[in-house]
């Protein structure tokens, strides 16, 4: 159901992303795939629709979506997402995991264990046990990192290293997914001339916002699918100028409305809940940044409607009373782009999601 806010598992209720879908699944033929959009854009959905759909394939999937309000993630926490998708296998999957130094099998299910100290589990080995699985099986082994911009966060441990040595050498596919766009290319240090991952070649597919017509259409087949007629013309456009073209937004103003049975009750709703999750966002993106909160935060109320670099360092310096060297200016922005709060078109900095503009 298109009103539902948790994602489906159906392609029915995959609405109007069929060119996504087939384009993730010919990204299938590249070692790594790059899934990109913005928060709520419906990349876990397509995620979801694509293993669905790929059912002979062996999923390992990994959500880092609990690490964003966390400053940091470790070798451990990694491991333990690893341990946790290995266990959601058929028992029959998991007793192939055996043999790995650092990895024992217990219980009836043979359920997976990661050994710690100085026989713990290597990265590296359990890569080349799951390709190992792959050739036995004749089946694809696909790894997702969804929100893997998550992993910049890590710490004690270069996951790239063995990502290339995968890339290079094993029959494995890796979909890392990510909403903060830039701090995926971040991550994976694909412009970086020393990162052992340059120059490889990664499928990318971008799921964009609903324009007004896909938006307006969306409502109207989530209205229909209900059963409740739906909200005049009027009212529908009303929704898009007030939420924009996100389908996250959109499914829980019809999620609301579903309830309620009132347009105005239903916005109001949508727009305190959006405000709030973008502000807590925020603060999770500001962590580890705490010396130029307020500057973040000056900068975001300016942006709302649109500015320009010069603009930004003038505002700060006037706030501040001080000269703010130019390249500090530019990290400010660049970090606000990267991290999908901004998005910068010709010279002009603005909110990439029209609510982000209320919460500011």
């Amino acid at each position: 159901m298109l009103f539902d806010p948790k994602p489906k598992e159906r392609r029915r209720d995959l609405f109007d992303r069929d060119d996504e879908l087939n384009r993730l699944k010919l990204g299938l033929n590249y070692p790594i795939t790059l899934l990109l959009g913005i928060r709520r854009s419906g990349k876990s959905s397509l995620i979801k629709v694509l293993m669905s759909e790929e059912g002979d394939a062996i999923w390992v999937y990994l959500d880092l979506r609990k690490y964003e309000g966390s400053p940091y993630m470790t070798y451990r926490h990694l491991l333990s997402e690893f341990e946790k998708a290995l266990n959601s296998w058929q028992e029959g999957l998991r007793r192939l995991i055996h043999g790995i130094r650092g990895v024992t099998l217990s219980g009836p299910g043979f359920e997976v264990r990661f050994n710690w100290g100085r026989d713990r589990v290597m990265f590296g080995d359990l890569l080349d046990k799951l390709s190992d699985i792959s050739e036995r099986e004749g089946r694809r082994v696909i790894i997702v990192f969804d929100e893997s911009q998550e992993l910049r966060k890590l710490k004690g441990y270069n996951i790239i290293y063995p990502l290339a040595y995968a890339y290079d050498n094993l029959k494995l596919n890796f979909i890392f997914t990510g909403s903060q766009i830039g701090m995926v290319y971040r991550f994976l240090k694909l412009k970086d001339p020393n990162s052992p991952l340059f120059g490889r070649a990664m499928f990318e597919v971008h799921v964009n916002p609903f324009t007004r017509e896909q938006s307006i259409e969306f409502l109207r087949a989530g209205f229909r699918e209900i059963g409740i007629s739906p909200v005049g013309e009027d009212m529908l456009e009303d929704v898009y100028d007030e939420l924009g073209g996100i389908p996250g937004w959109l499914t829980y103003y019809g999620f609301n409305y579903m309830q309620f049975r009132s347009h105005e009750e239903a916005i109001k709703r949508t727009l305190e809940y959006a405000i709030q999750l973008i502000r807590q966002e925020f603060e999770n993106f500001l962590k580890g940044r705490e010396e130029a909160r307020e500057r973040y935060y000056a900068i975001m109320s300016l942006c709302k409607s649109g500015c320009l670099w010069s603009g930004v360092k003038r505002f700060l310096e006037a706030r501040e009373g001080y000269r703010i060297d130019d390249k500090k200016v530019t990290e400010l922005l660049q970090n606000l782009v990267d991290a999908s709060f901004l998005t910068k078109e010709n010279e002009m900095y603005k909110p990439s999601d029209p609510l982000i503009a209320k919460a500011f």
